[in-house]
C-alpha cells in the first residue's frame, strides 16, 4: 500500500491541511482529537460514518446537532422518514455498525436512493473491525458494502493496516498525518506482580493530594471486585456499555456522566469517545492476565486511545500490568497454516455434494459446529478481517508473557515512556490460587492463605495484621487473625477445619501473641516470683499491655492472663483478692 505523509502544525486542525478525506484512503491521522470526523461531517456531500460504540455517537450528536444518530432505538422508518424530510443541505448520517447493516442500507434500498454512487462512507476507528470482530461478530457487516461504495475511507489515529486483497485492488493508499513538533505523552509503565497493590498505592497518593483519577479496565467483573477490595464504594463511577450497566445496577452501581473520585472505565467501549474537562486527571491503565484477560490490550493502539480520550490533556498517565510466561501465543507464520489447513477442511466439507433434504440439514449442522465458520463471511468467503483478528491475539498474548516482551511493545508506541519494575511477596496469581481454592474447598482455602500469610510474614517479620489484610483482603480477616494469634503450625495441626480454628481462637491459651518474647520481657520486668499483686492491678496492666501491642483479643482479662506467665496461689492484700507469683513459665 502507497504511504503518503502530510504535515501539520502544532494547534492546527485537519481541516488546516486538507479539504476533505479522499477516496480509497486510509487515513492515519496518528494524534487523537485533530477533528478528521468533524472533517468528514462538514464535508460538502453526503455522508454515512460509522463509528464502533454508540457513546461516540451520543458524542458527535451533541456537538453536531444536525447529525441523524442510528443506534438501538432508531428504526428504520425513522432513518426513511429522515431521508424523506426537505432538502436541508447534505444528509449526514452517524451510525453503529449493526445500525448500518439493519436499518441504514435497507431505509436507502426502500427509499430508492443509489447510496453507492451518492454517499461517502467514513469508516471511523478502523482498528476496532479488526480488534473486535471476534468477539463481536456484528462489527464486520459494513466492510463489504465498503468496497461497493465510490467514495470511501477509513480513518484512525491507530490504524491496523488489513491484509483483506481489496485494498490493493483498489488502489487504496495510507495517509499519514505527520506532526512538525513532539506530540508523544509521558507513560511510566509498571510490571508488576501484584497489580492490586500498586493501584491502591497510586490511589492513596491522589487522594491526599485531591485529584482524580481515571481507570481503564477492560473487565466489568474485575472492576467491581476492585472496587470491594479496595473499598471503592462511596469513591467510583463506572463507565460502561448497556449490557454492563444493567449488571452493575444489580450491584448498586450504575455509568454516569460526572466523575468521581475514581472513575473505571471499560477501554475498548470508550476507544473514541471525547472527554472534555476544565482539569487534567491521572489516567490508569490496568491490565491484569490472570484475573481479566480482555484487559491485555494493545500498547500500539488500545493505550493510545485510551489516554487521548482527554482533550484537555492528562496530569499523570500510568500502565499498570502483570505478566504471564504461561500465556500461549503463535508465530505469525504458524498461525496461517492453522488458518489455511482448517479453511481447505471446511472448503472441502462445504463442497460435500447432498442427495436429499435430511442429508442437507445434516451438512449444514456439521458446518455450524465447525471451528472455521466463524472466519467465514455471510457470503461464504474467508474472512479477511477475522485472520487479522486472530493475529492481534496471538501477537497481544505475546506482548504479556514477559516485562521483555512489554518493553518491546511499547518501542513503537507514541510516548516518552518510562519503566518501573515492582514486585510483592504476594502475586496477582496467588490471588487467583485462592479464588481457585475457595471454589474446592474451605479446607483448601484456608491451606492457601495460611501459606501466603507465611511468605508475607518472612518478607516483613514486624508487619501488623492490618498490612497482611490489606494484602488479601476483607475476605481473608479471619485467616489473618488465626494465623497471627494461633500460628501456621497449629492451624495445620487442626486440619484447617474452620469450626476447629475458631474454637481455638475463644482459647486464651492458644494466643500466641499473648506469650511471645516482647510480652514476657514486659510482664517479667514488672512483675517477680514471690510477688503478692492485688488482682485488679495485675488484670490492668495486662489489659493495658495487650492494647499497646495491638494483640487480637477479645476475652475477658482476668488471673487467667497474668497465669500463662507465672504460677499462681490465690490469697489476700489488706482484706482485698491478691495473687501470689509463683514460678515463671518461661525463661527470658
Amino acid at each position: 500500500m502507497i504511504i503518503r505523509d502530510i504535515n501539520i502544525d502544532k494547534g492546527s486542525w485537519l481541516s488546516e491541511v486538507m479539504e476533505e478525506i479522499p477516496t480509497k484512503t486510509i487515513l492515519n491521522k496518528v494524534m487523537t482529537g485533530c477533528g478528521a470526523t468533524t472533517l468528514e461531517i462538514n464535508a460538502a456531500r453526503h455522508s454515512i460514518i460509522i463509528e464502533p460504540n454508540v457513546p461516540v455517537i451520543i458524542g458527535k450528536k451533541a456537538q453536531h446537532d444536525f447529525l441523524f444518530a442510528v443506534y438501538e432505538g432508531t428504526t428504520r422508518e425513522d432513518v426513511k422518514a429522515y431521508l424523506a424530510g426537505e432538502e436541508d443541505g447534505y444528509r449526514k448520517i452517524i451510525t453503529t455498525p449493526e445500525g448500518f447493516d439493519k436499518k441504514v442500507l435497507p431505509a436507502m434500498y426502500e427509499s430508492g436512493i443509489a447510496v453507492y454512487e451518492e454517499y461517502f462512507l467514513l469508516f471511523d476507528e478502523c482498528e476496532k473491525p479488526i480488534q473486535d470482530v471476534g468477539y463481536r461478530g456484528d462489527i464486520y457487516l459494513p466492510v463489504e458494502d465498503f468496497f461497493k461504495f465510490k467514495g470511501k475511507a477509513m480513518v484512525s489515529a491507530t490504524p491496523i493496516i488489513p491484509s483483506d486483497p481489496r485494498f490493493e485492488e483498489q488502489g487504496f493508499e495510507m495517509l499519514c498525518i505527520v506532526p512538525t513538533y513532539d506530540y508523544c505523552k509521558e507513560l511510566t509503565v509498571v510490571v508488576t506482580n501484584n497489580t492490586v497493590h500498586v493501584l491502591r498505592k497510586l490511589l492513596e497518593r491522589y487522594r491526599k493530594a485531591g485529584e482524580k483519577v481515571c481507570i481503564f479496565f477492560n473487565s466489568t467483573d474485575a472492576t467491581l471486585s476492585l472496587i470491594q477490595t479496595l473499598k471503592l464504594q462511596e469513591r467510583s463511577k463506572v463507565f460502561c456499555s448497556e449490557k454492563s450497566v444493567r449488571k452493575l445496577k444489580r450491584e448498586g452501581f450504575a455509568a454516569v456522566s460526572e466523575l468521581a473520585e475514581v472513575n473505571f472505565f471499560t477501554s475498548r467501549f470508550y476507544s473514541a469517545v471525547d472527554i472534555k474537562l476544565d482539569y487534567q486527571p491521572n489516567v490508569i491503565v490496568l491490565t491484569d492476565v490472570f484475573h481479566a484477560p480482555h484487559s491485555m490490550i494493545d500498547p500500539q493502539t488500545e493505550v493510545v486511545q485510551a489516554i487521548g480520550r482527554f482533550r484537555n490533556g492528562v496530569a499523570k498517565a500510568y500502565h499498570v500490568t502483570n505478566t504471564d510466561s504461561k500465556l500461549a501465543s503463535l508465530p505469525r507464520e504458524t498461525l496461517i497454516q492453522q488458518l489455511e489447513s482448517k479453511e481447505a477442511i471446511y472448503n472441502r466439507v462445504t463442497a460435500i455434494p447432498t442427495a436429499n433434504d435430511i442429508e442437507k440439514a445434516t451438512l449444514l449442522e456439521a458446518i455450524g459446529g465447525m471451528d472455521y465458520k466463524r472466519f467465514v463471511t455471510r457470503e461464504n468467503k474467508r474472512n479477511w478481517f477475522m485472520w487479522d483478528n486472530a493475529w492481534e491475539d496471538e501477537k497481544i498474548r505475546a506482548y504479556y508473557k514477559y516485562p521483555s516482551a512489554v518493553k518491546t511493545a511499547y518501542k513503537d508506541a507514541p510516548f516518552h515512556t518510562r519503566f518501573v519494575k515492582y514486585n510483592q511477596p504476594t502475586t496477582d496469581e496467588d490471588r487467583l490460587r485462592r479464588k481457585q481454592a475457595g471454589l474446592k474447598s474451605t479446607k483448601e482455602l484456608w491451606r492457601e492463605v495460611v501459606s501466603q500469610l507465611d511468605r508475607l510474614q518472612a518478607a516483613n517479620p514486624d508487619a501488623e495484621p492490618s498490612y497482611m489484610l490489606d494484602e488479601l483482603g476483607e475476605e481473608c480477616a479471619t485467616m489473618v487473625k488465626a494465623h497471627t494469634i494461633l500460628g501456621a503450625k497449629r492451624i495445620e495441626a487442626l486440619g484447617y477445619d474452620r469450626r476447629k480454628i475458631e474454637a481455638a481462637l475463644g482459647s486464651i491459651e492458644e494466643n500466641q501473641q499473648l506469650t511471645s518474647e516482647k510480652m514476657q520481657q514486659a510482664v517479667y520486668s514488672r512483675f517477680h516470683t514471690g510477688d503478692i499483686v492485688p488482682a485488679n492491678e495485675a488484670n490492668a496492666f495486662m489489659r493495658q499491655l495487650i492494647s499497646d501491642n495491638g494483640i487480637p483479643f477479645e476475652g475477658r482479662v482476668d488471673r487467667k492472663v497474668i497465669g500463662l506467665f507465672f504460677e499462681l496461689e490465690d490469697c489476700k492484700q489488706n482484706q482485698a483478692r491478691a495473687l501470689k507469683l509463683g514460678k515463671k513459665k518461661y525463661e527470658f
